[in-house]
């Protein structure tokens, strides 16, 4: 499906075109055709105005918009608060039966005893009564949580292990332990966990390329921008190495593939610097990107924010140097947001600063053409579903 489907006015000049059109569509395409009406309940959200909705964005806002309100599963388990922000065992660390509702990527924790007393006195079944229950639940923000299986953990005092866990970290170095009753329900949440991540991530980069390609291709020198990237790119920006952390200001300095001739470095690289002095920044970088598998702007809370958002992500492999001026390369991701300048819109200042970026790491389909075929898996357009259909897969798929 061409990306054209998704923006009002094409933009043949970012894109690589469609080649949907020539494969073979007996083979399915991602869908939700297939979606357990029982684990996809809608939830209430504020509704958007279309009028607030820039026209080329209107589509993919949609999608995720509905995103933000699937439930990919709920039901009951056991949950312990491993460790706190600090990584230290919280005081209170003990095993809680809990009833969790995963919509989105916010993961909602009820106390079981609570909701059932809540229950007792409304007449209803505890489950039915955890979304409008007066109860407040804990809310997990998954959007940057990473998940292990584990099948076995062994207990103290000489009791059975501890079977059927989910491990998952979130912000800061917070983590927490699920237990469920069987293999197969462990199953069912960590595929309902990775299938909310997945959809989370691929909207995003469907929205950059709806952004690159609606608000992009109608920017001054636009031609003279997606030429591929021969010098360095830098700018002031404000960066945060890691969900939770502090945001600091830095001089980034974006290397393209090759530069100066030098073939050997097949990719480019990022530096960050406390100072745009050159004789200052002979020193160690406070951190370097030397790879990235995922660049994308992230949609604001509200599509009146869009305009002056400027805020990215890149995941990747990332050095954050030390006092000493060591620091072991690991994968992660980062945010970063370019200074916005005076009379300049914040996509403006994003597109600026995220186009050199792709060159360097060589990301859907740059340094030539964008690639929007949503049937490759290098496209920043990937799976992205069809009309009106909003989802990339369902449970069962996964």
């Amino acid at each position: 499906m061409a990306l054209q489907s998704y923006i009002q006015k094409p933009a043949s000049t970012l894109f690589t075109s469609d080649s949907s059109t020539d494969r073979d569509t007996s083979s399915p395409a991602p869908s939700a055709d297939r979606a357990d009406d029982s684990l996809n309940k809608p939830v209430e959200h504020d509704a958007v105005d279309p009028k607030e909705i820039p026209p080329e964005l209107e589509s993919i806002i949609n999608v995720i918009n509905a995103q933000q309100s699937r439930c990919y599963y709920e039901g009951h388990f056991v949950c312990l608060k491993d460790l706190d922000a600090d990584g230290k065992p919280p005081a209170d660390r003990e095993w809680r039966d809990v009833y969790g509702q995963l919509v989105g990527t916010v993961f909602s924790i009820w106390e079981s005893s609570e909701l059932e007393r809540a229950a007792a006195a409304a007449g209803t079944s505890a489950s039915a009564s955890a979304s409008n229950s007066p109860v407040k639940p804990t809310y997990i923000n998954i959007a940057d949580a990473s998940l292990r299986l584990i099948e076995s953990l062994p207990a103290s005092n000489g009791a059975p292990p501890i079977t059927n866990v989910i491990a998952l970290s979130t912000t800061f170095k917070n983590r927490f332990l699920l237990q469920f009753g069987s293999r197969s329900t462990m199953l069912l949440w960590s595929s309902a966990l990775r299938l909310a991540l997945f959809e989370s991530v691929s909207l995003q980069e469907a929205y950059t390329g709806a952004l690159l390609a609606g608000k992009g291709s109608k920017l001054n020198g636009i031609r003279l921008l997606l030429q591929e990237t021969k010098f360095k790119h830098q700018d002031w920006v404000v960066v945060r190495f890691g969900a939770g952390m502090p945001w600091t200001r830095c001089w980034a300095v974006v290397t393209p593939a090759g530069y100066k001739k030098k073939k050997q470095n097949k990719i480019g690289r990022i530096d960050f610097f406390e100072t745009k002095k050159a004789k200052q920044r002979k020193q160690q970088p406070l951190a370097t990107i030397s790879a990235a598998k995922a660049v994308y702007a992230v949609y604001p809370e509200s599509s009146l924010l869009i305009n002056n958002s400027s805020l990215l992500k890149i995941a990747g492999t990332i050095a954050v140097h030390d006092d000493s001026g060591k620091g072991a390369p690991r994968d992660g991701f980062i945010f970063v947001m370019p200074e916005i300048h005076p009379g300049v819109y914040g996509f403006e200042t994003l597109i600026r600063f995220l186009i050199p970026t792709l060159d360097s790491f060589s990301l859907y389909g740059r340094p030539q053409r964008f690639n929007a075929d949503k049937f490759d898996m290098r496209s920043i357009m990937f799976g992205l579903p069809d009309p009106p259909s909003t989802r990339y897969l369902d449970l069962a798929d996964v």
